[in-house]
């Protein structure tokens, strides 16, 4: 018994200034907010449970549209070129490619000018 009172007494005699000390240092260094605008916010928004769920909720897509804007960005610059969008395609154009579209393009017209022929014969039909 005699032992269990000197040990608690040198417990408290050393954590005591230790916890003091603990304290006051958060109390000095506090969060770096002024009182009174955590006051101001405190007013318009912890006071009601839906002002609350919309500063949540408006944080969220906040965060969300900048942190998808900055993913974008840096998949954009490290995939420059090998995308879609990025590639410059007149490297792989060919002579080729011009002159199949050039006669697909005389094909078309062909068959439109068939057309109005065949519209003619229908009128003569008609009488």
């Amino acid at each position: 018994m005699l032992f269990s009172r000197i040990a608690q007494s040198t417990r408290q005699a050393v954590a005591g200034p230790l916890l003091r000390r603990q304290t006051t240092l958060s109390a000095k260094t506090g969060v770096p907010i002024s009182p009174s605008f955590l006051s101001g916010w405190y007013n318009i928004f912890g006071k009601s449970n839906i002002a609350y769920i919309g500063w949540v909720m408006g944080g969220v897509v906040f965060s969300e549209l900048i942190f998808g804007y900055g993913t974008d960005a840096v998949w954009k610059s490290v995939n420059h070129g090998r995308t879609f969008e990025t590639i410059d395609w007149s490297k792989f154009k060919t002579d080729d490619d011009e002159d199949e579209e050039d006669d697909d393009d005389d094909d078309d017209g062909d068959e439109e000018e068939d057309d109005e022929e065949e519209g003619d014969d229908d009128d003569d039909d008609e009488d």
